[in-house]
Formats: structure tokens, sequence, C-alpha cells
């Protein structure tokens, strides 16, 4: 069983539709089923527009069907049994248990659609009523829930665990520690406004802030327009800008970028409006990013990856803006900066906040937001 997917010369109802994927078995025959599932997915749902989300959906059914192909199963005749065969061999392997059941959950969704659409009369999943014990957040008294929500019987017990930030002293000790430049900038865009690393990977010029003439002591805001650069679920959204970091930005844009999209251009014949490009003149990828993060966590032993300057910025956000703000506003002020769909999500700092004292924020509140003055150095 193989994954593939669809190039700009498929279409439907006569427009493009590149990056859908698509299920080949062992003879490299078209898998039909979960094939039209995707294709659902990909054209027709209105909540799974990403196509990040259309290669999980695909990754997942991938699995799925390989096992069934690995051990003569066929998808519309599988029972509960042997799906909870195919659970436990990810666990044999090492997945995780938040894998698993993204997984169970995928494989659930698409019986469900087949089950609607009457491809199928097989649904080999059942649900179970269960009672959680929530804590009691600012927002426990809008819960109609009561705790009680239907979960898939094949699915595990998770914890949910905290998010993992730095300090940050051991914040500024890795950036410094990264090169090039223009790899440390990323870095701070991420610990300082909380962007994730795909926004800043594929970070557009074309909405950064010209902080000519704009006050030394605020920070600048910067939108990020879905139409011009990545955001999740493209939303649009602002995040604040300290000075410091505003103005390194567009020095870096005005001097160092021409050559680097001088190099694109040789290339690929066009030029660019991404602003991170490698010396080669190549669109920085996630797998480069991720694999940079991983060299300065060998040689400064702090183990850090982009997403961990994404929570050290929520953990600090949120415990800034509570010295001034209510918890709520403040949760919500974080939500928003952040981009999350959901204030539950965003809770999840003020746990990560507990074991950092204000008074340790109090000796760090300047550099959290002028620590990239280290950057004019």
């Amino acid at each position: 069983m193989r994954l593939f997917y669809t190039d700009a010369s498929f279409e439907v109802a006569g427009h493009p539709r590149p990056n859908i994927p698509f299920l080949c078995d062992a003879e490299m025959e078209l898998v039909s089923a979960p094939n039209e599932y995707l294709r659902y997915v990909a054209t027709v749902k209105g909540r799974t527009r990403s196509e990040k989300t259309w290669r999980t959906y695909g990754n997942d059914l991938l699995e799925f069907f390989a096992f069934l192909e690995g051990n003569d199963l066929v998808w519309d005749a599988a029972n509960q049994t042997q799906i909870a065969a195919w659970r436990d061999a990810m666990l044999e392997r090492g997945c995780k248990r938040s894998t698993v059941n993204q997984r169970l959950r995928c494989v659930d969704t698409f019986y469900d659609w087949a089950l609607r659409k009457g491809i199928t009369h097989t649904m080999p999943f059942s649900k179970d009523e269960v009672w959680v014990a929530k804590p009691k957040g600012f927002l426990a008294h809008v819960d109609a829930s009561g705790g009680r929500f239907e979960a898939n019987e094949l699915t595990l017990r998770t914890h949910k665990s905290m998010p993992k930030f730095l300090h940050l002293d051991q914040a500024k000790s890795f950036l410094e520690a990264m090169t090039p430049h223009r790899l440390r900038l990323m870095g701070y865009l991420m610990l300082l406004t909380g962007m994730r690393r795909e926004e800043v990977a594929e970070f557009d010029y074309r909405v950064l802030p010209n902080p000519a003439g704009r006050d030394p002591d605020k920070q600048v805001q910067l939108v990020l327009d879905p139409d011009l650069t990545k955001t999740k679920g493209n939303k649009e959204r602002f995040v604040m800008l300290p000075y410091d970091l505003a103005v390194t930005l567009y020095h870096y844009f005005t001097f160092e970028w021409p050559k680097l999209n001088t190099a694109h251009k040789r290339l690929h014949g066009q030029e660019t409006t991404r602003l991170f490009l490698s010396e080669e003149g190549e669109p920085l990828s996630l797998t480069g990013l991720n694999n940079a993060f991983r060299k300065v966590s060998e040689k400064t032993g702090i183990k850090c990856h982009p997403h961990m300057l994404r929570h050290t910025f929520g953990t600090y956000e949120l415990l800034r803006m509570g010295r001034t703000m209510t918890q709520s506003q403040a949760l919500f002020w974080v939500r928003d900066r952040m981009g999350h769909s959901s204030i539950q999500t965003t809770e999840i700092y003020i746990h990560a906040a507990d074991p950092v004292s204000y008074t340790h924020l109090r000796a760090h509140e300047t550099d959290s937001y002028l620590v990239c003055r280290l950057l004019l150095e």
C-alpha cells in the first residue's frame, strides 16, 4: 500500500486540485473507497481546508489499509477485534497513545462517512459514554456537558501533557548559538511573538511593518494576513513585535534579503516574496528548520524544537499580561496572539506558568521583550 498526491493536472469540476492524497495497493491499483473519502475531505468538507490536514488523513488511512492488506483483510468486512489488533500493533511499534487515538478516530470517521454514503453497512466501532472530572476553569459555568462525552471504545486513555518551554535565560543561550543570522531571526520571531514554525518559515515580506517613525518604547503590530502569508486555518490575526526586533527584521529585509532574492531569481527565473531564504536562494523547509534546531540542541546541550519557543512565549506572555489584567482577559489576549481556536487550548499555559515565580518574571521582564537587542551587537 502506498500514498501518492495529485498534481495540478487533476481537476474537479474544471478546477485544478493538486496535493490531494490517494492510495494504491501492492498491485498499484487505486483503492476506491478511501480515495473517494480523501477527495471528500479535500474538496467538500468545510472544516478540512488545510493541505496539512489532508496529508494527516492520508497517512492515517495508509496505516490502516496497509494493515488490512498485510493481513488479507477487507475493509468493509473488518470487525472491532481486528481493528483492536491494529491498535495493539501500533503500540508494539512504539507509537504514542495520542497518535494511535488520532488514527482510530480518522478511521472511525471514514467508516461513518461510508455508512452514510451507503458504501458499506458495516460499522466496526462503537461508542461508550465517558465521565470526566474536569477542573473548574474560568468558563466552567458555561459547560453544559456535565463532564460527559461519547468516546470510541477502542481509543486509549491518555493524559494531557504540560507544554514544554524554556526559561528565558535558556532561550537566550539557545538563540545566541543559532547561525546564520536569518535563522536566529526566525527563532526570535517564534520566541517573542508566538508565531508557529510554518508561519515563520513561509513568512511573506509584504506583511512586515516598517518601524520608521514609530515609538521605540512601544511594540509594533504585525498583521498576519492569510491572503499574503501562511496562517493556520487561514485566519487573520495580529502579533506584537518588540520594536528592536521590528528594526532588525527590516534591516535584514533591506540589506541581506535582496542578495538571497537574486539567488532565488537565478535558480527559478522569478523573484519571491518569502522573507527567509537559504544562502542558495531556496525557501527554507520545515525539515531544514527542525534539523537546524537539532544541531543547536546538540551544540548547547539545551534541548529545544521550534514549538518550544512558541510555548515559551505563551507561558511568559500569560504571566506578563496577568499582572495588569484579570486571568480571563489575559487568556483571551494570549489566545488571540497565538491563533488558538479554543480558549481551552490556551488554558494549558496556566499550569505551565505555575512553576515560574513572579519574582523570576520581574527579574527577566525586560529581557522578555528587549532580549532581541542581542541581534544588534
